[in-house]
């Protein structure tokens, strides 16, 4: 099926709950952390996930060919679990919405990586623009602040640090 349909209300708003949903993602952790280890939280709703998608390809009678596929696939889950691990030790030091922020760097670094490896995904002087000033807005969070000198501001530091990997993992 190559048939692009246009944009229309219910896309939009099906994906603004999307982004909704996700976005919570980091404030729901953060708010449980003193409960429970941010990274805990991350692994115990990836393990459910793992199971119920399990299952489900149990009950679809899925077949799992892994023989061709476990190299990149080796290679997704281990960037994919970095990214996990770094959304939870940087919500340790910063907070949900810095993190957030940083996450969703993901898409600078996909269209980057997409750049070097595909000859058919290289980047217009429009997109290079837009690249350099995505950059530019994540710069202006780090350089505007003041000097790291008492300890909140270098462990928020630290936690972006930590949400600005993690976006790099995830693209």
């Amino acid at each position: 099926m190559n048939t692009r349909l246009p944009v229309d209300g219910r896309a939009i708003g099906l994906m603004m709950l999307l982004c909704m949903t996700w976005g919570m993602q980091q404030v729901s952790i953060k708010l449980a952390a003193d409960d429970m280890a941010a990274v805990l939280q991350i692994c115990l709703r990836s393990g459910i996930a793992a199971v119920l998608l399990g299952l489900f390809m149990l009950w679809r009678k899925e077949q799992m060919n892994i023989a061709d596929t476990w190299k990149p696939g080796l290679l997704a889950g281990f960037l994919f679990s970095s990214e996990f691990f770094l959304v939870g030790e940087g919500l340790r030091y910063t907070t949900a919405s810095h993190i957030s922020v940083f996450l969703y760097s993901a898409p600078v670094f996909a269209a980057l990586g997409l750049h070097i490896k595909l000859p058919v995904e290289r980047l217009s002087l429009l997109q290079w623009t837009g690249i350099l000033l995505a950059f530019s807005g994540i710069a202006v969070t780090f350089l505007g602040r003041e000097t790291a000198t008492d300890t909140a501001t270098a462990d928020m530091i630290i936690g972006d640090m930590y949400g600005l990997m993690a976006g790099f993992c995830w693209g």
